[in-house]
């Protein structure tokens, strides 16, 4: 059955103490129907993902409600209506948000991130696809507290707004920056040797990337777990030998799409422990050398791992 506004608002009515609300893809969902959940008390997680026909006004009606300072997770991934005034009535009433998504959110901008930053209860957020920049990038530095960001896709991030967020976050456990496609090597190098706690990181379509880039990160990010360095066609087998030195704790790669990368330096690094996801035709290769590698050209959905550990919400 269709989720529609008048259902949504009836189940908000009805459910005054509810502390999960999913809302999840839900098109035909507007903001009259988040209306219902004004007077709802007990949200703790609230994920209005896809819910495309959202706007400031819909979120709104949660935000300010009795629920607004005791929500912990917001995801408003694809909700396309939403932008800067939204972050602004969240920066003045979550004062408990935890967990963050504004994904593909063309209207969030650096002056909504700048009020994102000053919340120090957060702790990961995600704001791929949205129009921020190197000014929303150094106001994230100014808050320790972030342990997970995300900003694939984000492409006016510069290497200058890579160098003044990361000098900044030490404890930095995840980082996701896969397609920003003007960050280069320079960005890389402030990268490794700041956030020296980095567990996760995706530099995934970073197309100006080079062997240079991963010998900063084996030289100072010693815990990383798993690394993609998909889409990137400028890293080479020297790259897997400063991964084999300096990371010793890797256990997933992902190196598909990199054409200068060998199957040899691949059954290498699996030799160590780590699982490594390539696009090299290992049937081609032992049939022989005459036969073409065969490759995908085609962008996954998936970067190989979640980028924020799945909170409890216990």
């Amino acid at each position: 059955a269709v989720v529609s506004t008048q259902s949504t608002g009836a189940i908000g009515r009805g459910c005054p103490d509810m502390a999960h609300l999913f809302l999840i893809d839900c098109i035909q969902v507007c903001d009259m129907g988040l209306k219902g959940f004004s007077q709802t008390r007990g949200l703790r997680v609230v994920n209005l993902g896809d819910c495309v026909r959202l706007s400031d006004v819909g979120v709104r009606n949660i935000v300010d409600g009795p629920s607004g300072a005791q929500i912990r997770e917001l995801n408003l991934t694809n909700c396309l209506r939403v932008g800067d005034t939204t972050l602004f009535r969240i920066a003045q009433r979550c004062h408990n948000l935890a967990y963050a998504r504004f994904c593909y959110s063309e209207f969030v901008t650096d002056a909504g991130v700048e009020l994102l930053a000053n919340m120090q209860t957060l702790r990961s957020l995600d704001l791929s696809g949205c129009a921020v920049g190197d000014a929303g990038l150094a106001s994230l530095g100014n808050n320790p507290n972030f342990r997970n960001i995300s900003l694939s896709e984000c492409n006016l991030i510069t290497d200058v707004g890579i160098q003044k967020m990361t000098s900044r976050l030490l404890l930095l456990e995840t980082l996701d920056i896969s397609f920003c496609v003007n960050v280069t090597d320079y960005a890389t190098k402030f990268l490794a040797f700041s956030c020296r706690e980095l567990v996760r990181l995706n530099i995934a379509g970073c197309t100006q990337l080079t062997d240079t880039s991963v010998s900063y990160i084996s030289g100072g990010c010693h815990y990383l777990s798993h690394l993609n360095l998909s889409n990137n066609l400028n890293i080479t087998d020297k790259a897997v030998r400063f991964l084999r030195r300096g990371c010793k704790l890797l256990q997933r790669l992902n190196l598909q799409l990199c054409p200068k990368i060998t199957y040899v330096a691949i059954q290498r690094l699996e030799g160590g422990g780590c699982k490594v996801s390539h696009s090299i035709d290992i049937n081609a290769l032992k049939l022989g050398p005459m036969l073409p590698l065969s490759r995908t050209h085609k962008r996954p959905m998936s970067v190989g791992y979640s980028i924020f550990p799945i909170p409890s919400h216990g």
